[in-house]
């Protein structure tokens, strides 16, 4: 059963074990390096508070994404935003804080979390107030990543059971909840019979991929580097990701039987979160040429914490850069 409330300013708990450190030296770039494999780099956010999580609309005009304001204090912190020309200036905000990690469902409604007493999976609509949530309560200790399947009648979600972060399914309604696998950063793929996720393999995280008719899973990314945030080309032929050797994190392209793998950043920046768009683009997050107040205070575990082999760890570090801007970038396409 779904219940529908009015977002409220109820006080969230932090789940992150943060300490404060000391503040980066700033990368001073003016975007993203890119490289021979790619094309009209386009800076999209230019904000003075960090930017995260780009998601194009089914039809390509509009962009949810996401800010962490350090002004505030634990889930407070984030707040979802609407960019309804993704090319013009300016943007709208939505439903206020202690929300992330939206996926569109169609053109006006989106999915997404909501930090009530535990983090949970909600759905709301960019032209109307309040939010519903799916199912009566929280399913694990952290939901999270929620997406709606291409045909509106699955979804899927991370959460925590037993201390493990695990990939799991629901009806749209909530119901027949069902642990899949192991793991993070699920993304359908667009003929919804398969899933993108990301899990610890050995020393490092790599891609999988998991037939949701045979339920066997493909690991399709190897190497002595991590690969995480994937997520597939609207043919559904290519994915994109997140490569982090050393401290450096950049954007990859491959066939999704693992060939033709082609970089697309590179240099001293940090990327993260792409996003492949319907209009042929990739939305991500970078580090480059951010804008940087004058004075803050962080307080992270460890902005380099996607190294680390923990899976907790490894799923936040994402949202953990202390600067970022929404960019996108069009991959020139090995066939």
């Amino acid at each position: 059963m779904k219940k529908t409330i009015i977002l409220s300013s109820a006080v969230a708990v932090l789940i992150l074990n943060s300490c404060a450190s000391s503040k980066p030296a700033p990368v001073k770039l003016s975007g993203p390096q890119v490289t021979a494999s790619a094309k009209e780099l386009v800076r999209i956010t230019d904000d003075i508070v960090a930017e995260f999580q780009p998601s194009l609309s089914p039809n390509g005009k509009k962009l949810l994404y996401v800010i962490r304001d350090d002004a505030n204090d634990n889930y407070n912190k984030w707040s979802i935003r609407l960019k309804n020309d993704v090319m013009l200036p300016g943007f709208t905000p939505l439903i206020g804080n202690k929300t992330d990690r939206p996926s569109w469902i169609d053109n006006e409604n989106f999915i997404f979390t909501y930090y009530a007493s535990k983090p949970t999976i909600a759905v709301t609509s960019i032209n109307k107030l309040g939010l519903t949530y799916i199912g009566q309560n929280a399913y694990g200790d952290f939901d999270a990543d929620a997406s709606v399947s291409p045909d509106g009648k699955k979804i899927v979600l991370t959460t925590t059971l037993q201390d493990t972060r695990n990939i799991c399914l629901v009806n749209r309604d909530g119901s027949s909840f069902t642990v899949l696998s192991e793991g993070i950063n699920p993304k359908w793929n667009p003929k919804g019979d398969k899933l993108l996720y990301t899990k610890l393999s050995g020393d490092f995280y790599q891609l999988f991929e998991l037939d949701l008719k045979s339920f066997q899973s493909t690991q399709i990314t190897t190497g002595e580097q991590h690969s995480t945030n994937g997520a597939y080309s609207p043919d559904g032929k290519h994915v994109v990701f997140i490569g982090t050797k050393d401290k450096f994190s950049h954007l990859f392209v491959m066939k999704i039987n693992g060939t033709s793998l082609t970089q697309i950043t590179s240099g001293a920046s940090n990327e993260t979160q792409p996003f492949w768009g319907v209009d042929g683009n990739i939305y991500f997050a970078s580090t480059a040429g951010a804008r940087q107040p004058e004075k803050t205070s962080y307080k992270y575990s460890n902005i380099f914490a996607r190294t680390t082999n923990s899976t907790i760890n490894q799923e936040l570090s994402a949202f953990s850069y202390p600067y970022t801007d929404i960019w996108r970038v069009q991959p020139l396409i090995v066939e």
